[in-house]
C-alpha cells in the first residue's frame, strides 16, 4: 500500500488562527504537538500522510531548519538540509512500519536534500534507519539526539504519492 503525502502550508491565512486541516478524529499520542497555532513561524509546513485515504501520520518540516552549534562533530549540511521538526504515526497505525515508510517517502520526495531530526525519545527508530547520531555535550540535562540521514540513502521502493493543498 502506497502512502500519499499531502502538503499543508498556511499561505495568506491568518497566522494567529490557521491550523493544518488534519483529520482531528484520528488519535495521536502527542496531541499537543499538533494542536498549537504556529503563529511564530513564517511559513509553517505540515505534511499529512494518508494510506488508502486514511490519515496514518503527521509531519512538521522546517526548511532548512537549524543545527545546534553545541553538538559535536556534526558535518556541514549546507543550505540543502531539511529538518523533520516532528513526525508521529497515528495510534491505530503503530507497529506496521508506517514511520519507516514515511521517512523513506520523504527521502524519495526530497532527493537533493539532506534530512535531519532531533529525536523525541525515538533514538532507536532513527538508528534503525541508519541515520548517524550526534550528541549535545553541554552541562546539565542532555539535549535531544540529533540524527542525520546518510549521504547515500539506500534505494527504497514503497510507492508514495505527493499532493499539495
Amino acid at each position: 500500500m502506497g502512502l500519499d503525502l499531502v502538503d499543508h502550508r498556511r499561505g495568506p491565512a491568518d497566522k494567529y488562527s490557521w491550523m493544518p486541516p488534519f483529520d482531528w478524529e484520528i488519535a495521536y499520542t502527542n496531541e499537543r504537538w499538533w494542536d498549537e497555532v504556529r503563529y511564530y513561524a513564517d511559513d509553517p509546513w505540515f505534511v499529512q500522510v494518508l494510506e488508502d485515504g486514511v490519515e496514518v501520520a503527521r509531519i512538521e518540516l522546517d526548511d532548512p531548519g537549524g543545527i545546534n552549534p553545541t553538538y559535536l562533530n556534526v558535518p556541514e549540511l549546507g543550505t540543502d538540509r531539511l529538518e523533520i521538526q516532528l513526525i508521529e504515526v497515528a495510534a491505530a497505525s503503530h507497529n506496521r512500519g508506517v514511520g519507516t515508510r514515511v521517512v523513506q517517502a520523504l527521502s524519495r520526495r526530497h532527493p537533493g536534500r539532506r534530512l535531519f531530526a532531533y529525536s523525541e525519545q525515538a533514538d532507536g527508530f532513527w538508528a534503525r534507519l541508519g541515520w548517524e547520531p550526534f550528541y549535545d555535550p553541554g552541562p546539565g540535562p542532555a539535549g535531544h539526539t540529533l540524527f542525520i540521514q546518510p549521504t547515500v540513502a539506500p534505494t527504497l521502493d514503497s510507492g508514495s504519492h505527493v499532493r499539495h493543498e
